[in-house]
């Protein structure tokens, strides 16, 4: 067997904890955002100060690339679909469905609770709200679109997904041979590459300054998380990589830490006007590839055990997720403005954010067919199995279909017989 082929078809249980890991610090991310000391967010305390900006910045460098690179991991394990169609149906069916149902059910009530604040016509009920302001949020290319808010990477992951399923079975060969080819690159050349890569894009400036994440006009963002997803599809089951990284985890986690506290360093300089921008944003990025790596290096060497309790987190984390923020901006409109001590407020916050969709998940979505649809689950819950799609199965040695005859792109909507 080959070095990159998995000997076991089991799943990946180092992806699935990277995976609540990476939902669950954008959770914590959010909480912070209200705290922040440089710019104003949906809510802000009276507590804000840059004391959260150095905690943000410890989070910021890598914690969307994290998603990013998991989800290009993860749909490797998804490449054993029998077509391209049943592919694109399924994260249609997952990543599609969820983000349609954020924007229209769960992303309207955060601003609606903050229309006295952001100066709009505080008076009207939810429904006006809802027929003449939320469906026309954000002007996008001549357009008025919906808010995504904390949705927005869902779409991003659907058209990376499409876009590598028509290399994966419009050009296996082509996909082999680019996968054979990263496989013969050392992974700390990866890591040097992701540095420096990561230093260009932190120092060439925000090309979406409003952070609306638009997918059309989003360039820095596609520049930043198109090339770690198929990374992550490339070597997502590439032992020889594991491997690697594995063997210099150590220094990658120093190089981390040390970076990190470079990073903070330079940012409270930067913050304190003692120094430009330019050396925290080199020292941001270095720090952000190398978190990204070590992060990964650590799901590897310690989460790489299934139990029952990764099972339960790895189907609830996306409801969770996509609950959180209305949790969130609600209970911080309502709790801010009264000034409590901040243990307390962080407190009331935390809890919100978390137990209150935890609960909701584990009452009405975890068992209900129709709400698992509507948050990008299975309909039924049902443990993994060798011969589940997601499972990861034994590949050839160049893990793409050039073995056996290409599925027709036409396939999956011809009438099986």
């Amino acid at each position: 067997m080959h070095a990159d082929t998995p000997s076991a078809a089991t799943r990946r249980a180092d992806v699935d904890h990277l995976r609540v890991v990476a939902l669950t610090l954008l959770i914590v991310y959010h909480i912070l955002l209200i705290y922040t000391g440089r710019e104003f967010w949906r809510v802000s305390s009276v507590h804000h100060g840059y004391w959260a900006d150095y905690l943000l910045n410890v989070l910021t460098p890598w914690r969307m690339s994290l998603v990013f690179l998991i989800g290009g991991i993860a749909v490797r394990f998804m490449l054993s679909r029998p077509s391209f169609g049943a592919f694109v149906q399924e994260r249609a069916a997952r990543l599609l469905t969820a983000f349609v149902f954020a924007v229209v059910v769960l992303v309207p009530p955060q601003r609606f609770v903050r229309l006295d604040e952001l100066g709009a016509n505080a008076q009207q009920d939810y429904l006006s709200y809802m027929l003449h302001e939320a469906p026309f949020a954000v002007s996008y290319m001549g357009a008025h679109v919906p808010q995504f808010a904390h949705a927005w990477f869902l779409p991003y992951l659907f058209a990376y997904s499409v876009l590598i399923g028509v290399f994966w079975w419009g050009a296996p060969r082509a996909f082999a041979a680019v996968q054979r080819a990263i496989s013969r690159v050392h992974v700390g050349v990866w890591i040097a590459a992701t540095m420096l890569w990561f230093a260009f894009l932190e120092t060439a400036g925000p090309q979406n300054p409003q952070g609306d994440h638009l997918f059309f006009t989003d360039f820095q963002a596609h520049l930043k998380f198109l090339p770690l997803f198929i990374f992550g599809v490339m070597i997502g089951k590439s032992e020889k990589f594991s491997g690697q990284l594995d063997a210099i985890k150590l220094p990658l986690w120093c190089a981390a830490g040390s970076l990190m506290l470079l990073s903070g360093g330079l940012e409270w300089l930067f913050l304190h006007n003692q120094l430009s921008a330019l050396p925290w944003l080199i020292a941001r990025g270095f720090y952000g590839a190398t978190m990204l790596f070590g992060v990964l290096a650590f799901g590897h060497w310690a989460l790489n055990r299934p139990t029952i309790a990764s099972r339960y987190a790895a189907d609830a984390i996306l409801p969770i997720y996509l609950m959180h923020q209305p949790a969130l901006i609600i209970t911080a409109d309502l709790i801010v403005s009264r000034a409590w001590p901040l243990p307390l407020e962080m407190a009331v916050l935390l809890s919100a954010t978390t137990i209150l969709p935890l609960a909701a998940y584990h009452l009405f979505v975890r068992h209900t067919p129709w709400l698992r649809f509507l948050f990008g689950l299975r309909p039924q819950l049902r443990a993994p199995t060798p011969t589940d799609p997601d499972a990861d199965a034994p590949a050839n040695d160049a893990g793409a279909p050039t073995d056996r005859k290409r599925p027709s792109f036409l396939a999956p909507w011809r009438r099986r017989a």
